[in-house]
């Protein structure tokens, strides 16, 4: 039985995007759970309403398309389509604001609902104020807004009329699709039998090519310890990230460059210690998905790393821009395997418990039932 028709919209990337990216991976996990707890969800628009730059005709023709969207779709239902219990918009921002969710509700007089609505580091222009006060439009507007971070809860704290309409989410996996097959597990090149340090990124200028050379001034502090070190990932910074881990014997060393999501699972599933320093990571889903492999984790406690590592519990977390303690925090993994071993199980178990898409479809589900109802 459907428990409610609710129009689904991300104006970063509609979730059937052909470029992976984090936003369409929460997208399409929002979407699933609130299938698996027997809604029908409906992708309510396409329209792309992410602007990189201000430049002001962009953002002007960005709205004119969002607001055909939204004739197009009051028309339709004034045709006959079946009108949707409730919309619910991801992760509008000031870049990518929703033009188009907020004016359907008001027409047909359906709840509005949000996740992950919150406020960039933009700096102050006049294009991105625009999209600010639409966001602060739709989140009063808004029954319910789902915060991801507690980043996002302050920010809304700040803008809310109603403050009692902010409700705290988990980010969440699948961990069903957290598996490897055995075509995907070819070993690795290492024969030393040291423990295995493994990190994944993108290799691109910016916050991936800063979370590398952090990685690498803290790897060069413990270099006479014995690991072996797994860099997976490719992009246009690839020749300075490999410039910065020249230190690393070339037998300890290993580039697996662009893989499939699978081939990255199953260099997860063969890594003793996860060591993505997470610098600036907004939330950090790859962190689930090793600690559904009952990896432990070495990461800075930045912005939304410690959301879902636990320190001390499913890894070890050293302080903002701690170099030293970073180095210190893996070199403790590295030679304490009973240690690795016990925060391992810890970060399977808290995945599960509290980061799972069934938590998730849970949690959703019952807010969408209550302002539909209501």
């Amino acid at each position: 039985m459907t428990l409610a028709r609710i129009a689904f919209y991300a104006p970063i990337k509609p979730p059937d995007h052909p470029i992976a990216s984090g936003d369409r991976e929460i997208a399409r996990l929002i979407v699933r759970a609130l299938g698996m707890a027997g809604h029908d969800v409906d992708l309510a628009s396409k329209c792309i309403a992410y602007v990189k730059r201000p430049d002001a005709d962009d953002f002007r023709e960005k709205k004119a398309r969002a607001q055909a969207e939204v004739e197009r779709i009051l028309a339709a239902v004034k045709s006959g389509d079946a009108a949707p219990d409730a919309w619910l918009t991801y992760h509008p921002y000031c870049k990518a604001p929703d033009w188009i969710g907020p004016e359907v509700c008001r027409a047909l007089q359906i709840p509005y609902a949000t996740v992950e609505a919150c406020h960039s580091s933009q700096k102050d222009h006049p294009v991105w104020e625009q999209g600010r006060a639409q966001v602060r439009d739709g989140v009063n507007l808004a029954a319910t807004n789902f915060c991801l971070k507690p980043t996002d809860r302050r920010y809304l704290e700040t803008i809310l009329h109603k403050k009692d309409t902010i409700f705290d989410l988990a980010p969440f996996i699948d961990t069903t699709e957290i598996k490897v097959s055995p075509g995907h597990s070819p070993p690795l090149p290492f024969a030393n039998g040291f423990p295995v340090l493994t990190a994944v990124g993108m290799m691109r200028p910016g916050k991936k090519r800063d979370c590398y050379a952090i990685l690498a001034q803290a790897l060069a502090r413990i270099g006479d310890e014995k690991w072996n070190l797994v860099l997976v990932g490719d992009g246009p910074a690839r020749p300075e990230i490999e410039t910065l881990f020249s230190f690393v014997p070339r037998d300890r060393l290993h580039f697996t460059g662009a893989v499939t999501r699978p081939e990255v699972l199953a260099c997860l599933s063969q890594s003793d210690v996860f060591v993505w320093p997470g610098h600036r990571e907004p939330i950090g889903m790859v962190y689930l998905e090793a600690g559904a492999l009952g990896v432990p984790v070495a990461a800075l406690a930045s912005m939304g790393v410690p959301l879902v590592v636990r320190d001390g519990e499913t890894g070890i977390l050293a302080p903002e821009n701690d170099i030293g303690a970073l180095a210190a925090a893996i070199a403790t993994l590295v030679n304490e395997p009973a240690r690795r071993a016990e925060l391992g199980e810890n970060a399977k178990r808290n995945v599960h418990n509290r980061h799972d898409i069934a938590v998730a479809s849970r949690v959703l589900s019952q807010e969408i039932q209550r302002i539909v109802g209501r």
